[in-house]
C-alpha cells in the first residue's frame, strides 16, 4: 500500500463516485480504478462488495482500513500545510473551531485583540462540539473553543476556561414569569424551542428531562443562540441557553430567565487541541491568550 492508493480510497468512500475523485485529484477515472484494484491486491482481501465500483459499499475489512486511512491522509495534508507555512510566500493562518456561544460572546474580543497584535489570517468555523472535535482530530482545525460536559478523549488536550451553566429563558408574559419558584413538573408539556441535533446543549437537556420525567412539546428546532432567542422573544415557547449568551437580553427586559430546577452544573467551556498537533508559534500564542484570560474564572 502507498499513500496515493490510500488517498484515492478515502476520497472514493467520501465522494461515492469515481469521476468525482478523478476530478478532485486531477487524474483519470481509469487511474482511480487502477489504484483501487492495486490497493485490494496489496491488502490481499476484498475491500468493496462490488468489483465495478458502481456502488461503493465497504466490506468489514474496508471499513477498518478506512478508519486508519482517513487519519493517514489527514496527517499528510496537515504535514504539507505546515511545510507551506514555512515558505515565505505562504499565507499564515490560524484555524479555530468553536461552538455557538463562545463564537458569539467570548471569542470576538479575543480575536480582535490577537489580530491587532499579530498580523495573521484567522479562520473561525462555528459548528456543534462534536463536529469541532472531529475536525481537530482530522487536523482540519488548529484548536477549538467548545462547550462540553465531560471530555475524555485521550487524543485531545482540554483546558477548562469558564463555567457555562444553562438556564431557562422565556417571554416576560409567559406563565413561568408568574411563578416565584419552578419545579420540574412545571415544565411538563410546555412548548420547547430545541437546540439542533448533535449539539452538546441538546444532549444534556434531554438527559435532564429523562432523569426528571419531564416531557416537553418540541415545536421547533433551531441552530444558533440568536435565532433561538428571537423565537422566545416572540413568545413561541421556552428554551434553555447559556447564561453567557443572554446578559444583554436580560438588561433590555426582552426575555426573563430562571435556574433549571434540580440542575447539576456540569457544562464548561474548554480550549481543545490535538495532543499530537505541532505547536506553531501562532497556536501557542493564542492558546496562552485563552488560558491566561480565563484562568481566574474557572475556579469561581
Amino acid at each position: 500500500m502507498n499513500l496515493q492508493q490510500l488517498k484515492v480510497f478515502v476520497h472514493v468512500v467520501n465522494l461515492q463516485k469515481l469521476y468525482l475523485v478523478a476530478e478532485k485529484l486531477n487524474i483519470t477515472q481509469p487511474t482511480v480504478t487502477f489504484h483501487l484494484n492495486k490497493l485490494q491486491e496489496d491488502a490481499g482481501m476484498a475491500l468493496f462488495h462490488t468489483k465495478t465500483y458502481h456502488v461503493i459499499k465497504l466490506t468489514e475489512a474496508g471499513r477498518s482500513l478506512y478508519h486508519y486511512a482517513k487519519q493517514i491522509v489527514a496527517l499528510d495534508d496537515e504535514m504539507r500545510r505546515t511545510l507551506e507555512n514555512y515558505k515565505e510566500t505562504a499565507t499564515e493562518c490560524l484555524r479555530i473551531g468553536s461552538t455557538h456561544t463562545p463564537a458569539t460572546y467570548i471569542l470576538p474580543d479575543l480575536l480582535f485583540e490577537f489580530r491587532q497584535a499579530h498580523h495573521i489570517y484567522l479562520s473561525l468555523d462555528v459548528k456543534p462540539a462534536t463536529q469541532v472535535i472531529e475536525k481537530i482530530k482530522l487536523y482540519d482545525l488548529d484548536l477549538g473553543v467548545i462547550s462540553h460536559t465531560g471530555p475524555d478523549d485521550p487524543d485531545l488536550i482540554y483546558e477548562p476556561l469558564m463555567k457555562d451553566d444553562l438556564v431557562i429563558i422565556f417571554h416576560p408574559e409567559h406563565i413561568l414569569a408568574t411563578k416565584p419558584t419552578i419545579e420540574p413538573h412545571d415544565l411538563q408539556s410546555l412548548p420547547l424551542i430545541a437546540h439542533e441535533e448533535g449539539s452538546s446543549s441538546r444532549a444534556i437537556i434531554n438527559q435532564w428531562a429523562l432523569e426528571h420525567d419531564v416531557q416537553f412539546t418540541e415545536i421547533m428546532q433551531v441552530s444558533g443562540s440568536e435565532a433561538l432567542k428571537s423565537m422566545v422573544r416572540q413568545n413561541m415557547g421556552i428554551a434553555m441557553l447559556s447564561q453567557a449568551s443572554i446578559i444583554q437580553d436580560l438588561i433590555k427586559g426582552e426575555i426573563m430567565a430562571c435556574p433549571i430546577p434540580n440542575w447539576s452544573p456540569i457544562r464548561t467551556i474548554y480550549a481543545v487541541r490535538h495532543r499530537n498537533k505541532l505547536l506553531t508559534p501562532w497556536l501557542q500564542l493564542f492558546w496562552n491568550l485563552l488560558v491566561d484570560r480565563f484562568s481566574s474564572q474557572i475556579n469561581q
